[in-house]
Parts: C-alpha cells; sequence; structure tokens
C-alpha cells in the first residue's frame, strides 16, 4: 500500500509540475491567425476584438493576455545566440516567470514609456556570459533580408529547468516588435522651416505597412502626400490633419498640425506694384495617434482554470467565439513530445499499482489459507453444530478484511508520511538537466489516495472468496479427527 501511494502521488505530482512548466511559458491555449506558418514568429493580428470581453468571462477562463514571437539573435562582445523573442503587454501574468526567477526583476511592461529591459534565462546568461545590468543587442528578424539591431538591458535571470523555454525564450515588451514588424501605420506631417509669401510647405509621411500608401488631407483639397502650399491666416490659425490608408487594409494613422503666424505684415515692392507678406515667426503644433502599430498583437494566450478542461474549452472558443481570420493551438498541441511522455508514466503508474496489488492478493490468500487449515477442527464443530458453508465462509472473510484494514492503515501511514517528509523537506533531489525538476514533487489530493485504498481493499476481499470455498469440501466428521 505504501508503494502505491507513494507512486500515484509522485507521478502525479510530476506530470502537475512538468505541464505547469510548460503552460505557464505559453497558456493554455494560444489563439493566432489563420495564416501563422511558423510557430516561432507570429504575424500580426487585430488587437481589439469584439468576443474578448464575453470571452475573458467565460466560466473556466482564468485569464486572456496579448502577446507576440519574433526569432531573434543576442549579440554580446564575444558570442551570439538565436533566440525567440516574446513579447508581453500590459495585460500579462507575471506570475509564472515571477515564481522562477533568480535574479534581478521583471521587465516593465505596463510603463506608458517603452523601456529597453530584456529577462533571460540563467541558460543563455552563462552561454553568454553576461548578467544583471549588461547591455546586449537584440536583432529581430523579419522575412529573410530585413535584420534590425535593438539595445536592451538585462534586468532578470530566470530559469524553469524546461529546456525548451530555458534554451530559447527571453522576454520584452510587446512595444518593441509592433514597432519593429510596422504592423501598424504612421502617419507624419513635415512642415518646411522658411515662410515664401505667407505660404508654408507641408508633406505627408507615413511609415509600416505595405508601403503603398493613400493620403487623405480632410478639409482640404490636397492630393498625395505633396509638397503641398498651405497659406497663413494673421489672425487664425490654420489646422490641418492627414490620415493614411495602405492597400494591405491595415488600420490607418492619423496626425495634425495647428499652424499660428506671428509678426504678419505686408511688405510693398514699389517696382512691381505689388507685395510680400512676411512672417516673422511660426509656431507649429503636432499631435496624433502616434501610429497604430498598438492596435495588433500576434496573438492571445488563454488561461483556463483545470487543465482537464482543454479539449471541452478549445472546442468551446472555436466554435462559439473566434472570427473566421483566427484559429486555435492547445498546449497539447505545441508540445506533443512532452505531453506523450507524461501521458507515458501512466502506463507505468498501471504497471505498478497491478503488481502490488497481485503480490496483496497472493499474500492474503496465503494467509487466509493457513488459517483455514490451522482451524480445520474448528470448522467441523462448527458445522456439526449446524453452522452453513456461508456462515462459516463469512467468519473467515471477515477475519481476511480485518488484517487487509491492518495492512492498508500501516500502509497509508508510512506512505503518507513519506510523502510528508518529502513534501516538506525536499530531501529527494533531482538533476534539473535530465527531469526538469530540482526535487522530486509529490500530490497529497485525497482522492486518489482515497481511490486507491478502496480499490485495493474491494479486489483483495473478491479474490479472499476463492480460500473460503475449501470450507465447503470439509466435511465435519473428518474435520473433528484432523490432526
Amino acid at each position: 500500500m505504501a508503494v502505491m501511494i507513494v507512486t500515484v502521488a509522485v507521478t502525479r505530482g510530476f506530470q502537475r509540475e512538468i505541464r505547469a512548466k510548460v503552460i505557464g511559458a505559453g497558456g493554455h491555449i494560444q489563439i493566432t491567425s489563420i495564416g501563422m506558418t511558423d510557430p516561432k514568429e507570429t504575424p500580426r493580428t487585430e488587437r481589439e476584438r469584439s468576443f474578448l470581453p464575453d470571452l475573458a468571462h467565460e466560466p473556466g477562463i482564468a485569464h486572456v493576455q496579448i502577446y507576440a514571437t519574433k526569432p531573434g539573435i543576442i549579440e554580446t562582445g564575444t558570442d551570439i545566440q538565436g533566440v525567440i523573442v516574446k513579447g508581453i503587454g500590459p495585460d500579462a501574468d507575471t506570475s509564472y516567470f515571477s515564481r522562477h526567477l533568480l535574479e534581478g526583476r521583471m521587465p516593465d511592461v505596463r510603463s506608458t514609456e517603452l523601456r529597453n529591459e530584456v529577462l533571460l534565462s540563467k541558460y543563455l546568461a552563462d552561454r553568454l556570459r553576461i548578467g544583471i545590468g549588461d547591455p546586449i543587442t537584440i536583432y529581430l528578424i523579419k522575412g529573410r533580408e530585413e535584420i534590425r539591431p535593438r539595445k536592451f538591458s538585462v534586468v532578470g535571470i530566470y530559469r524553469t529547468g524546461l529546456e525548451q523555454v530555458d534554451e530559447q525564450l527571453v522576454l520584452i515588451a510587446i512595444g518593441h516588435i509592433q514597432r519593429f514588424s510596422q504592423w501598424g501605420l504612421q502617419a507624419e506631417i513635415r512642415v518646411a522651416d522658411t515662410v515664401v509669401n505667407g505660404t508654408v510647405q507641408v508633406e505627408g509621411l507615413a511609415f509600416g505597412g505595405d508601403r503603398v500608401y493613400d493620403f487623405e488631407w480632410p478639409g482640404h483639397e490636397f492630393h498625395g502626400p505633396g509638397p503641398h502650399q498651405v497659406p497663413l491666416m494673421p489672425d487664425a490659425p490654420v489646422e490641418l490633419s492627414l490620415v493614411v490608408h495602405d492597400d494591405d487594409r491595415t488600420l490607418p494613422d492619423t496626425a495634425w498640425v495647428r499652424l499660428s503666424a506671428a509678426g504678419v505684415r505686408f511688405a510693398p515692392i514699389h517696382s512691381q506694384g505689388g507685395g510680400e507678406l512676411i512672417v516673422d515667426s511660426l509656431v507649429v503644433e503636432r499631435g496624433g495617434s502616434g501610429g497604430s502599430h498598438d492596435r495588433y498583437t500576434g496573438g492571445f494566450e488563454v488561461a483556463l482554470e483545470r487543465f482537464a478542461d482543454l479539449e471541452a474549452m478549445d472546442d468551446l472558443i472555436y466554435t462559439k467565439y473566434l472570427d473566421p481570420d483566427l484559429r486555435t493551438t492547445t498546449v497539447k498541441e505545441r508540445h506533443p513530445e512532452i505531453f506523450a511522455w507524461l501521458e507515458l508514466l501512466d502506463t507505468n503508474v498501471v504497471v505498478i499499482i497491478i503488481l502490488m496489488v497481485l503480490v496483496a492478493v497472493i499474500n492474503m490468500i496465503s494467509a487466509l489459507l493457513i488459517i483455514i487449515l490451522e482451524r480445520t477442527r474448528m470448522i467441523g464443530v462448527l458445522k456439526a453444530l449446524g453452522a452453513s458453508n456461508g456462515t462459516v465462509q463469512r467468519i473467515f472473510l471477515l477475519n481476511g478484511a480485518y488484517i487487509l484494514l491492518i495492512g492498508l492503515v500501516l500502509g497509508n501511514l508510512l506512505g503518507l508520511l513519506l510523502l510528508l517528509v518529502q513534501r516538506h523537506t525536499g530531501l529527494v533531489r533531482l538533476p534539473v538537466e535530465s527531469y526538469y525538476l530540482s526535487e522530486v514533487p509529490v500530490d497529497l489530493s485525497p482522492l486518489p489516495i482515497l481511490a486507491l485504498n478502496a480499490g485495493t481493499l474491494l479486489v483483495c476481499i473478491l479474490f479472499l472468496v476463492l480460500p473460503t470455498l475449501l470450507v465447503s469440501r470439509i466435511a465435519p466428521a473428518q474435520a473433528v479427527r484432523f490432526q
């Protein structure tokens, strides 16, 4: 009984901890663009979705957050290393990586100011020979041709023990990936430094998207980016706005300027019989949305309250909530080899339980046969006094069940004692490189232990019926003379 309890508790604890490590790095379910082909790179998808508020409040959903990933290369003064750069936003649940922090802190992803901070694993830090506060360069890769460097400072070092995470994943603010990938459009209005005859030259600029732009100037008859000549008003500011679209249906961006002329006067030109409008100074005020890149994300990570609901929630999300341009990917689909390995552990548990129950059954049958043989004369006397075979069988079954219960109680006490010692002291250690964990985990959930006790008791009592059948073959006259 002690062996079975320890086996089930350790296996369940191991499965729980490994699942938690894999899920914590990417959520139970990821919602991404249907056009995603590379698991290391998430294509853009619109961040504001009509289904998100309802999905976040769906029973069984614990948390929904945005994320994005890009392949990258880390460069230090002496080394380079290929990585997967993951961007997280202000809505991110950072408790998983916070639990696995070895040094420093998490990057500040909730600040309105985009900060060049990065979180690395202990594996990458040792391999690149860097530590907290060291500067590094991360080259983000877009397609096959475009590579751009970004300077970052290491603010934290983590270790999960899961090589699929530690050897690849670095964390930054999602804004870096949004800007680098140029998922959105950014509109700007360039204003000339000089004013000629009361007019100033303006030109529309655009960045991001597919670079095939359409410029709109609401309230004006301008066409295209320009340059365009804007007449200044001496007594009122001139407001000009620009809306930029592209052919890829990227969300548009808007920019505006307010031009205020100061010291306006008319200077006559006598030789020509006319004059020139002179502006002493020009005040330019600017504004706009700052770009539509932050209105895109790489996808959404969905954390569930219970792992057992994974398949059911995946079907629910896909059929009830998703737009046609999105798809779901479960953690089992992202890491099939790990979950196949974890399911294989269940086979080991079944084999051990069967062997232990078989040993228990053989021992109990042997013990009961010996008791019956020792009590042969008593059986003859009971039958001579009128006791039926069933009555005598029940006597021995109750005696066997009593012995069995004593063994179950002692086995439970021994097994639980060993598990409690391991849980509170971590006495038995493991090599992280091989088992992903630094110590043997235990799961003390009462339901599996109760089921194990009930099942063992039931199977053993059923098999104890076999030796009690010997009672019906004992004749009273022969039993009384039995020596």
